[in-house]
Formats: structure tokens, C-alpha cells, sequence
């Protein structure tokens, strides 16, 4: 494995720690606004971006590199006053990470790294359903506004989602 190629998974883990802490944070506002629905969505997102790094820390093991785990920022909720900016702030931070993961493929292709784009599959496609998701979320608050009966529905309906435990590249022990 190269030093690119290494250096640029690591910054991976740095970047999917600090999706989990920001979107650990994201819920802690939704909580204290009492959208208990909403901020089970965001705990669950923390906990699924924790293991999109466990997945990077275990493939830099599998090929034989020590991670290298790097300080994480503070998440900036300044300018989060509403439901509807949540989860555009979500919407924007996929966005971000989509972009990471895509360097990671193009550099896994510049390096001839085939295990790397074989492993890095699985997160593009990923990328397409984190970005989906947040984008139907961030819509239909944007259509509803911050009060009302609707808030309310959206709450409870993202109040029934469910945590499995996956990491990528991972097999079951």
C-alpha cells in the first residue's frame, strides 16, 4: 500500500468520526427542541458513521498499515435554529463525504490499488442512499416549515428507525 493511499484512508477515519460526532451533536438539538423521532435518527446515523470508520480502521489492518487516528473538531451547529436546517446540514455533509469517498476511488485507481476499489464500492453505493435519504428528509421539511401537525408525523415517523449492526469489510466473528 502506498503512503497516498494509506494516508488518504486515515484521513478517511478522521472524517467519518467527525460524521459521527456531528450527527451525535445534531441529535442532542433535536432532542432539547423535543423531537425525540428525529434525534433517534440522528443517533442512529452516528453510530452507522462510527462504523463506516471501523470499516477503514479494519481495512488498514487487513493489509497489514496501524491506523492512525487523528484529532476530530468540535461540530459548528452555529446557524441551526430548526428542524429543516438539521437535516440540510446532514444533506450537506453527505455531500462532503461523497466527495471524500470518490477521491478515495480515484486515487485507488491511480495507484492500481485493486483491493481498495473493490472495498470502496461498497461506500460509493452507500454515498447514494445516505445522500437519498437526507435529501427526502431535508425536502419535506423545507415543504412543511418548523411547526405544526407535520413536524409531528415526520418526528414519529423517524422516530421507527431501527439500528443494525454493520461494519464494512467486516465479517461476522
Amino acid at each position: 500500500m502506498t503512503d497516498k493511499i494509506k494516508n488518504i484512508l486515515n484521513e478517511q477515519i478522521r472524517e467519518e468520526m467527525y460524521s459521527s460526532n456531528l450527527y451525535l451533536a445534531l441529535a442532542g438539538r433535536l432532542e432539547s427542541w423535543n423531537l425525540k423521532g428525529m434525534a433517534n435518527w440522528m443517533q442512529i446515523q452516528a453510530k452507522e458513521e462510527h462504523n463506516h470508520a471501523l470499516g477503514f480502521f479494519f481495512f488498514l489492518l487487513s493489509r497489514g498499515q496501524e491506523p492512525v487516528l487523528s484529532a476530530i473538531a468540535q461540530p459548528d451547529l452555529q446557524g441551526i435554529d430548526k428542524p429543516a436546517d438539521v437535516f440540510a446540514a446532514a444533506l450537506k455533509h453527505e455531500q462532503h463525504i461523497t466527495a471524500c469517498i470518490n477521491a478515495i476511488y480515484e486515487a485507488a485507481k491511480e495507484e492500481k490499488d485493486y483491493a481498495l476499489e473493490s472495498f470502496i464500492r461498497w461506500y460509493i453505493d452507500e454515498q447514494v442512499e445516505e445522500e437519498a435519504n437526507a435529501t427526502e428528509i431535508s425536502d419535506k421539511l423545507k415543504m412543511i416549515g418548523s411547526e405544526g401537525p407535520a413536524v409531528y408525523m415526520i418526528d414519529n415517523e423517524l422516530g421507527a428507525r431501527t439500528f443494525t449492526e454493520f461494519i464494512p469489510g467486516k465479517t461476522a466473528a
